[in-house]
């Protein structure tokens, strides 16, 4: 094994812990946003009068057990906040609602998301680098 080989060894685990670390912050981030989702539920539902479907269906999910279904739940809230569209989960045309919400509760929703998406590239670039150290690319 060459010095390089131990440089881009020690890279690779310098970035997998990396995502490690955004990861677990982009979960702590969920989980510390539980009372701003029911606060966003109860404006939403005296606003529009019901929750959306995926909200009641993954109701007691958070992020520590599934991903994707945490993921639905709160679609709602992140369309809005990231493309300027309602989610495709709801009828109600409530861009302009969640998007006008105060800083205090959507904030941590932008934080989140960005924490779990600096993860996977993270995740993505030690998945790359390991092919090419193993493949010899380099």
């Amino acid at each position: 094994m060459t010095i390089n080989d131990l440089l881009s060894a020690k890279a690779t685990v310098i970035i997998g812990a990396l995502a490690f670390g955004f990861g677990i912050a982009s979960i702590i981030a969920s989980v510390l946003n539980r009372d701003r989702f029911k606060e966003i539920c109860i404006l939403y539902k005296e606003k529009y009068g019901n929750l959306p479907a995926a909200v009641l269906l993954f109701d007691n999910v958070n992020t520590l057990y599934v991903k994707v279904a945490y993921s639905t739940k709160v679609s709602f809230i992140y369309m809005p906040l990231l493309w300027n569209k309602s989610s495709i989960l709801t009828k109600n045309d409530d861009k302009d609602f969640i998007r006008g919400l105060p800083k205090r509760l959507i904030g941590p929703f932008y934080v989140e998301i960005y924490l779990a998406v600096i993860s996977l590239l993270f995740l993505i670039i030690g998945v790359l680098q390991m092919l090419v150290i193993r493949h010899g690319w380099v």
